[in-house]
C-alpha cells in the first residue's frame, strides 16, 4: 500500500500537469542535488587521511590508502616525501570540494526557487483563469471569500513542498552518499546503526498522521474566515444599520482563535520533528558506539580519526533523515490545500455555459422563445413554458410582478445561464449554437444592479472596449446626461470612483451603466429596471436618452413602471413563470387582466 505522502505527491503533479509545467524541469536542480551530495561524500571522505595524518605526523599511508592511493603514486617524488605538502594538498583539495559542494547547492536552490514561483505563478493564473470560465450558477451556489482564499492562501500552501523540495532531493541524495561512507568505514557499525533510522520513521510517522489531520481543519477554518471577512465587509451597510458590529466580531473572533490554535498545534508538532530526532539520534547512536566498542574492540571497527568522522556522519545523517521527515510534514500541511485547489480544476459542478462554433452574424429578423421551461438545478421551475417572439426593430417590455421570472429570462439571454437545446431560437438558430463572443458582442445590458469597478469613470464607461477614443466616449457621456456631472469631477473623465462606484449616487451609477451600454453600440438592447434608481428628473433625462438609444435597435425592457414603456411595440405579461398576457398598451388595458390590475394600482 503506497504511503499518503506518495498520495500527496501524485496530486502534486497532477496540479503542475493542470498549469502545464512538466515534472521533468525538476531534472536541474536533481542533478545539481546530485552534484552537491557527491562533493560533500568526497569531502568527508578526505576528512580521514587528513585527520589521521595529523594524528600520526606522517603521510606516508596515503601510498597504499584505499580509493586515494593509486592517485596519490600519480603525484612527484617531491610531495611523497613531504608531508607538509601533502597535508597542504590534501587540506586544499578539501577546500577546493567544500566550495564546489556550496556552488552547487547554491545553483540547487536557486533553480528550485525559480521553479516553484513559476509555478506559483502559473497556478494562479490557471486557477482565475478556471474561474472566469465557470456559469454564474457556480457562484450562486459558493461563496467569493473562499475563492479569495483559494486563490491567494490555498494556492501558496498547495505548492509549499515545491518551494523545499530542493532540501529533500539534497537530503536524500546525502543520505545514499552517507551510506555508502559509513559502509567503506566500517560495515558491521553500519549494519548495528540502521536501525536507529527505522526508529526515527516511526517515532515521526504518528506526528505526520496527526499534522495531516489538522490541516484538513486548517483549510476549513481557513475558508470560514474568508468567507466571513467578504461577507460583512462587503455588506456594512447592513451591519451599521442593525449595529451588530460586536456581535460579527465575536463570530470572527472565534473561527480567527480556531484557526490559530489549529496553527499553533501544527507548528508545534513541525518543530517538534526536529528536537526529537537528534535526541533519539545521539542516544541511540551513543548506545550503538559503545556497544560496538565492548563488542568488537575498537582495533576490529576502524580507526580512531575514522570513528570521529563516522560519529560526525552519523550525526549528519540524522540531520539529513530530519529534513526528509519535515518535507513529509510539509506534505501533511498541503494535503487540505491541495484538495482545495484540485477541486476547482475538476469539471463537475462548475455549471459551464459553453458556446457553438458558430459566429452569430446580428439579428436579422426574430429572436424566438419556444417553450422555455428553466430551473435553478433542484429548485422548483422559475420559467414554465414561456413561448413569444421579438421582432428585430421592436421595442418589447416585459412586465410582471415581484419573481414573475423577468429577470431569469434575461439572464438565460445574456448566456448566464445555459438554456435547454431548442427553447431560445435568433433568426432560427439555436443560440447554444453561437460562439459566446460573437453573440455577446451584439447585445448591450443596463442592469437595475449597476456593477463598477475601482477604476476612473473613463475606463467604467468604456470597459470591456478597446481603440475607444475620447471623443467617442465623449458623446456616449453626453446622450447618457452625464456631462454635468463629468464637468464636477476634479479630474474628469479619469476621477477614480472608488469600490463598487462608492463615490456616484444611484442615479449616476446608471447613467454610467447607460453610457457603457450606448458606447457598445450594439444592436440589441436588453433594459432591466434601468430607470429603477433614478428621480423625476433624472428619470425624463434618461428616458430621452434610452428612447434616443433604443431608435433603430431591438430594445427588450424590464420595467417595474409601466409609464416608462407607453412607446412599447408589444408588452409581454408574466406571472409565477409564465406568460399570461401579451399585446400592445392598449389591448391589455382594454382586456382589463393582470396588467390592467398593475395599471391601475400605480396610477395612485
Amino acid at each position: 500500500m503506497p504511503h499518503r505522502g506518495d498520495h500527496v505527491i501524485g496530486k502534486i503533479l497532477r496540479l503542475l500537469r493542470e498549469i502545464r509545467i512538466h515534472p521533468a524541469y525538476l531534472l536541474i536542480p536533481i542533478t545539481l542535488s546530485l552534484c552537491t551530495a557527491a562533493f560533500e561524500g568526497i569531502g568527508m571522505g578526505l576528512l580521514i587521511p587528513i585527520l589521521n595524518g595529523f594524528l600520526q605526523k606522517s603521510f606516508a599511508f596515503l601510498l597504499s590508502a584505499p580509493y586515494i592511493g593509486p592517485l596519490a603514486q600519480k603525484l612527484p617524488a617531491s610531495f611523497l616525501n613531504n608531508d607538509r605538502l601533502l597535508f597542504g594538498l590534501l587540506l586544499a583539495g578539501f577546500i577546493v570540494v567544500f566550495i564546489l559542494k556550496n556552488i552547487f547547492r547554491f545553483l540547487c536552490v536557486v533553480s528550485v526557487g525559480f521553479f516553484a514561483e513559476r509555478s506559483l505563478h502559473h497556478l494562479r493564473k490557471a486557477l482565475f483563469g478556471k474561474y472566469l470560465s465557470f456559469g454564474k450558477l457556480f457562484f450562486d451556489r459558493t461563496n467569493v471569500g473562499h475563492h479569495t482564499m483559494l486563490l491567494t492562501d490555498f494556492s501558496f500552501q498547495a505548492l509549499r513542498p515545491l518551494q523545499t523540495i530542493d532540501s529533500f532531493i539534497n537530503a536524500l541524495f546525502s543520505l545514499i552518499v552517507y551510506l555508502v561512507v559509513l559502509l567503506m568505514i566500517s560495515w558491521k557499525l553500519t549494519l548495528i546503526a540502521l536501525p536507529l533510522f527505522v526508529l526515527l520513521h516511526y517515532a515521526i510517522r504518528t506526528m505526520i498522521l496527526t499534522i495531516r489531520h489538522h490541516s484538513l481543519e486548517l483549510t476549513q477554518r481557513g475558508s470560514e474566515m474568508g468567507k466571513k471577512s467578504v461577507e460583512i465587509l462587503s455588506t456594512i451597510p447592513l451591519v451599521k444599520s442593525y449595529r451588530t458590529e460586536h456581535q460579527e466580531q465575536r463570530q470572527y473572533a472565534h473561527i480567527s482563535n480556531e484557526k490559530a490554535s489549529l496553527d499553533f498545534r501544527v507548528r508545534s508538532l513541525q518543530a517538534l520533528i526536529l528536537p526529537l530526532q537528534e535526541v533519539i539520534t545521539l542516544l541511540v547512536a551513543s548506545s550503538i558506539f559503545i556497544g560496538a566498542i565492548v563488542w568488537f574492540g575498537r582495533e576490529q571497527i576502524a580507526s580512531a580519526p575514522a570513528l570521529v568522522v563516522y560519529f560526525y556522519i552519523v550525526l549528519n545523517a540524522s540531520s539529513k533523515f530530519g529534513t526528509l521527515s519535515g518535507f513529509r510534514g510539509t506534505l501533511a500541511v498541503a494535503s487540505g490545500p491541495l484538495n482545495e485547489v484540485l477541486s476547482i480544476f475538476a469539471e463537475q459542478g462548475k455549471f459551464f455555459v459553453r458556446g457553438g462554433s458558430s459566429t452569430f452574424p446580428g439579428l436579422k429578423s426574430t429572436i424566438e422563445f419556444c417553450n422555455l421551461s428553466f430551473g435553478y438545478m433542484d429548485e422548483r421551475e422559475v420559467l414554465k413554458n414561456i413561448s413569444f417572439r421579438i421582432q428585430r426593430g421592436q421595442m418589447v417590455a416585459i412586465v410582471g410582478p415581484t419573481g414573475a421570472g423577468k429577470s431569469s429570462l434575461i439572464s438565460l439571454l445574456m448566456r448566464y445561464y445555459d438554456c435547454p437545446p431548442g427553447s431560445i431560437f435568433i433568426d432560427g438558430t439555436d443560440v447554444r449554437s453561437f460562439t459566446l463572443d460573437s453573440y455577446i458582442k451584439h447585445i448591450a445590458l443596463v442592469s437595475q444592479d449597476t456593477l463598477l469597478i475601482h477604476d476612473t469613470l473613463r475606463n467604467n464607461i468604456a470597459y470591456g472596449l478597446t481603440d475607444v477614443s475620447d471623443a467617442v466616449v465623449r458623446e456616449a457621456v453626453d446622450r447618457a446626461r452625464l456631462s454635468e456631472l463629468v464637468a464636477s469631477m476634479p479630474q474628469g473623465l479619469d476621477t477614480l470612483i472608488g469600490d463598487r462606484g462608492v463615490k456616484l449616487s444611484g442615479g449616476e451609477k446608471q447613467r454610467v451603466s447607460i453610457a457603457r451600454a450606448l458606447l457598445k453600440q450594439s444592436e440589441i438592447l436588453i433594459l432591466d429596471e434601468a430607470t429603477s434608481s433614478l428621480d423625476s428628473r433624472t428619470e425624463k433625462l434618461i428616458q430621452d436618452a434610452i428612447d434616443e438609444a433604443v431608435h433603430e435597435r431591438t430594445a427588450i425592457v424590464i420595467a417595474h413602471r409601466l409609464s416608462t414603456i407607453q412607446h412599447a411595440n408589444r408588452i409581454v405579461v408574466m406571472d409565477e413563470g409564465r406568460v399570461v398576457e401579451e399585446g400592445t398598451l392598449q389591448e391589455l388595458l382594454d382586456r382589463k387582466g393582470l396588467f390592467f390590475t398593475l395599471w391601475e394600482e400605480q396610477k395612485f
